[in-house]
């Protein structure tokens, strides 16, 4: 274990501006506890056990923390590491690189909110099209990007307007599997037309990463400027985050980037290794950062949008409350958790209060890497965590010192593994005999949204794609053997397989027949990763449930087409198994 107490303006100095040559290297980070007066008790004994009983109990790997105190303007900070950053042994320091995830959306919100106070002043450098006279939340977008913006529903398409997009409102809801690692978000925002609305505009709060994904082409278009080079410069420069970046390859070549491992302990590649993938995913979930830089953004956060330093405004007031005030109920029941408030939902923040004391916080989560950040904005505390892996544990550490500053009295105690092992795919169901040979629903189906996918039938290795596809499957199978009423299929998506597995096939060929399936997806490594060679599977049942399926099969025996029916949450929809659906499949 390793805990640093340090004041922020003595070590590097860590907030100011005008230290651009400070190494995040030249921080003592093991070996000894440091002490400074103005950080003392921020990271307790009590508080280090038990984030080390997170490594005892293999709950993570690493785990790093940053705690800042702002006191008339003074900063102090502690900085804590515990257990390793990588499967070898290195252990985790303050330094460590870690994937923050959705902790990033307040880095574009933030640079939304900048880049609209630089038209408001004349600062810009490119103009809006004829007929906008102003650049705010209120634009709408179909005002500032007539050539792409456009969704199914006519009246969102029309009013829908960046605040929208940003606190989740937009009717549409998360549709992870409809992005590829190869899309842009440019190419997003132009299939977003071809995705069913799960509520009308404003009616619903409902996590939305695709606008996030795609909102990063505003600030391009509008900057001049790439949306990463525009953060770097107008945040991450003036708070001296050296460290923090949007690219892979320059995190792992500062030889500081932690690996990224699941929560059963198995280590996965970190999912944006591909360039555009990383640049793809940048406003939604792609800073890489450690916990010393996140102590200096924090602290800004903290000192409302002004670096408490160098007294730099970094974040316009009026951004500042635009993006940290409640605009959409996320929460609203409070039994689940006494201890939590009704939770809103700002501009890529979440307000809520904690045992009556607010605080303005995001949580992040991607596979191999979770991520907390709390704002006290009353008690002048902010906590950050890093840990590389992806088991939801992120709040829990960040809790514990708010408990322990400020002295609420609560005991915390160290969560467990879920027990028993998740399943690759369903048994089969020998009741269930197909009515027609599982290969005729093999094949290559299209969304106009989502692309398009390729099943392949038990047996089918006359393509290369094909004998990848089964062998994957039958590496993670009960020996060796797959579901001979199962289809399989191999995807460039945020999980990179798919299986839809025969539940129940239709009465016969009289009519239109409807057979059912059960779609599961997840990411399979066939070859393990890492150290350890032997195959495993990722599943990914919190963001991408298993959903019932149903295929349509005309009265000649072809199928016409699959329809994924409960997908996505929101109203359920009647008709057709067409009208029904949350994505609906052509069969080509």
């Amino acid at each position: 274990m390793q805990a640093l107490a340090l004041s922020l303006a003595y070590v590097l100095p860590l907030l100011s501006a005008a230290s651009s040559s400070t190494n995040t290297s030249s921080v003592p980070v093991r070996g000894k506890v440091y002490t400074a007066l103005a950080a003392g008790g921020l990271i307790s004994s009590e508080v280090s056990a038990y984030a080390q009983g997170f490594i005892d109990s293999n709950l993570t790997p690493g785990l790093t923390l940053a705690v800042v105190r702002l006191d008339n303007k003074s900063v102090a900070a502690a900085f804590g590491s515990w257990g390793n950053r990588t499967e070898d042994g290195d252990l985790a320091q303050p330094d460590t690189l870690f994937a923050i995830a959705s902790v990033s959306k307040a880095f574009l919100t933030s640079a939304m909110g900048i880049l609209m106070d630089d038209f408001a002043h004349g600062r810009n450098v490119t103009a809006l099209p004829d007929g906008l006279s102003e650049f705010t939340f209120d634009t709408k977008l179909q005002a500032l990007l007539p050539d792409v913006w456009k969704l199914e529903d006519e009246f969102a398409s029309q009013k829908a307007n960046i605040r929208d997009l940003l606190s989740h409102v937009t009717g549409l809801t998360r549709n992870e599997f409809m992005y590829t690692r190869e899309d842009t978000p440019l190419s997003l925002g132009k299939r977003l037309r071809y995705i069913h609305p799960s509520y009308e505009l404003r009616e619903q709060w409902s996590y939305c990463n695709l606008m996030y994904l795609f909102l990063p082409h505003v600030i391009t278009t509008y900057s001049g400027k790439t949306f990463q080079e525009f953060v770097a410069e107008r945040i991450f420069v003036p708070l001296n985050m050296t460290a923090t970046t949007y690219n892979l390859t320059a995190a792992d070549e500062s030889g500081l980037m932690s690996q990224s491992f699941i929560f059963t302990g198995r280590r996965i590649p970190v999912i944006f290794q591909d360039p555009r993938a990383a640049s793809f995913i940048a406003g939604a979930g792609g800073v890489i950062s450690n916990a010393i830089d996140m102590a200096k953004w924090a602290a800004t956060v903290l000192n409302q949008g002004v670096d408490p330093i160098s007294n730099t405004t970094i974040i316009p007031g009026w951004v500042y409350d635009e993006t940290t005030t409640a605009r959409e109920i996320m929460t609203g029941n409070t039994t689940a958790d006494p201890t939590m408030s009704v939770v809103g939902y700002g501009l890529g923040w979440q307000p809520q209060s904690y045992l009556g004391h607010d605080i303005i916080t995001h949580d992040g989560g991607i596979p191999g890497f979770v991520s907390s950040l709390m704002i006290l904005p009353n008690d002048n505390l902010a906590v950050v965590a890093l840990l590389n892996t992806d088991g939801p544990w992120q709040d829990l550490v960040p809790l514990a010192v708010i408990d322990n500053v400020l002295g609420l009295n609560v005991t915390p105690t160290i969560p467990s593994l879920p027990s028993g092992s998740a399943s690759a795919s369903t048994s089969p169901n020998t009741s269930c005999v197909p009515g027609i040979p599982i290969d005729k629903f093999a094949g290559t189906y299209v969304n106009p949204g989502y692309g398009n996918i390729t099943f392949c039938a038990p047996g089918d290795n006359s393509t290369a794609y094909c004998a990848g596809a089964l062998s994957d499957w039958a590496a993670i199978s009960p020996n060796g053997t797959i579901d001979p009423n199962s289809l399989y299929a191999t995807t460039p998506r945020i999980t990179t397989h798919a299986v839809m597995q025969l539940v129940c096939s239709g009465s016969g060929l009289e009519e239109t027949a409807s057979f059912k399936f059960l779609l599961t997806l997840q990411s399979i490594y066939p070859n393990g990763f890492g150290r350890d060679t032997t195959p495993f599977f990722e599943g990914a049942s919190n963001i991408l449930p298993k959903t019932d399926v149903e295929c349509l099969v005309d009265t000649k025996g072809k199928v016409t087409g699959c329809g994924w029916l409960n997908l996505e949450a929101g109203h359920e929809r009647t008709g057709s198994v067409q009208e029904r659906a949350d994505v609906w499949w052509d069969k080509v």
